[in-house]
């Protein structure tokens, strides 16, 4: 039996990074929403907004309106909880098929799937814990157990 510790240490310090980042990211988001949900809160962003567009020499017609940003940030605070949620169910399956050499090439996929939703959900910020994850999955598929030469008997 191979021992999996370097799969399971990777995958555990990326889970820990990934969580940090994405609930830090998700805080941030719902923060937003409740300060923007006032009509005083929204009109201070908006008023913000638009003087930064207009400092960055930008046309009010060219940028989006202040309200579709706040709409879209609503959309990405549901999103980021889903790919906390996905990321957390990912690698913790991943580390349970590992631990105990049970199912090494599915939990390589599983700590792919979760390097894939840390990256896209963390807008490539979260680059580490999905290198870590990538690492993880690559010793899965590529570590097999020695065969012995008296096995076949």
């Amino acid at each position: 039996m191979i021992k999996r510790t370097g799969e399971v240490v990777l995958s555990m310090i990326g889970l820990v990074l990934a969580l940090f980042m994405q609930v830090a990211m998700t805080i941030v988001s719902f923060n937003f929403l409740a300060k923007t949900k006032t009509e005083s809160g929204y009109e201070i962003f908006a008023g913000r907004y638009e003087q930064a567009i207009h400092d960055a020499g930008v046309s009010l017609n060219d940028a989006p309106s202040a309200s579709s940003i706040v709409d879209a940030l609503h959309g990405f605070s549901i999103f980021f909880i889903v790919a906390l949620v996905a990321v957390i169910l990912f690698s913790i399956l991943g580390i349970i098929f590992i631990v105990g050499n049970k199912k090494p090439v599915l939990a390589g996929f599983l700590f792919l799937l979760a390097g894939i939703v840390v990256i896209l959900a963390t807008f490539l910020v979260g680059f580490v814990p999905a290198l870590l994850f990538l690492i993880a999955a690559i010793m899965c598929w590529a570590r097999k157990p020695k065969r012995d030469a008296f096995s076949n008997f």
